[in-house]
């Protein structure tokens, strides 16, 4: 039998014998109803609320491109094979595409994702001898149980424009690995800096080319000289993630 919820909440009658209801009773009723009314409202609106976040955090995967939907404020909008790409034609979208352009080149080196990925979603098409010699050390690797993680310590934005931009990172590369499959573990840093070129082709920042060195330790740079890359302004408001 089904149940009427309509009058739920409403004040019965004081009398069964009573064929009117009182003015108070009838008041009663009304603000009864207009609370359930409310309150499946409010209900509603939760519901829609949710229904967005989920969708949201379900990432848009698109499942014939193997690519998913990120929302990063600056970039990347698209991770796709482990790739990440789509970046805001500003000083902070590239200073993120040159971090994880680096961070790419690591991935790609460990056979964690395949070089041709990198090079087509983030490399100029025609980049410069020394980044072309570094795509072709990292390609075609097996995948290495080892982990190698770079970390950006600063950023520097050295020159900027809306075509190009030249982008200075000094990171620190963290490397964990099994010695000779004995079960013993070692785990080694390295400070580097990579001045990295960047230019905006196709809709989105690429790699055209850069230049790497070693150095300088962090013992070695609580003085910077004014005119190097950490004795300029740096790039705030870095946060970062995981790709599996």
């Amino acid at each position: 039998m089904a149940i009427d919820y309509r009058n739920v909440g409403s004040e019965p009658p004081s009398s069964p014998n009573t064929g009117t209801v009182s003015g108070d009773q009838h008041s009663d009723s009304k603000s009864g109803s207009k609370r359930w009314i409310v309150l499946g409202a409010i209900a509603l609106a939760i519901v829609a609320v949710v229904s967005v976040i989920v969708v949201g955090l379900s990432g848009g995967s698109d499942e014939t491109g193997g690519s998913d939907a990120i929302r990063a404020v600056h970039g990347p909008t698209t991770v796709n094979n482990g790739v990440p790409s789509g970046y805001t034609r500003d000083t902070q979208g590239a200073s993120t595409a040159a971090v994880n352009v680096l961070q790419a080149f690591d991935q790609a080196s460990q056979g964690r994702i395949d070089m041709n990925d990198v090079r087509s979603t983030m490399i100029a098409a025609d980049p410069g001898a020394e980044l072309a010699r570094e795509i072709e050390l990292g390609s075609n690797r097996d995948e290495s149980s080892d982990v190698m993680n770079t970390l950006p310590a600063a950023v520097h934005v050295s020159s900027f424009s809306a075509d190009a931009a030249q982008i200075s990172v000094w990171s620190m590369t963290t490397t964990q690995s099994d010695i000779n499959n004995t079960g013993t573990v070692a785990v080694s840093t390295l400070w580097a800096t990579t001045d990295i070129s960047l230019i905006w082709q196709d809709g989105d920042w690429k790699a055209k080319d850069w230049s790497y060195r070693q150095g300088p330790r962090p013992e070695d740079a609580s003085y910077p000289a004014a005119d190097s890359a950490l004795g300029g302004q740096l790039t705030a408001g870095y946060y970062t993630f995981y790709i599996d």
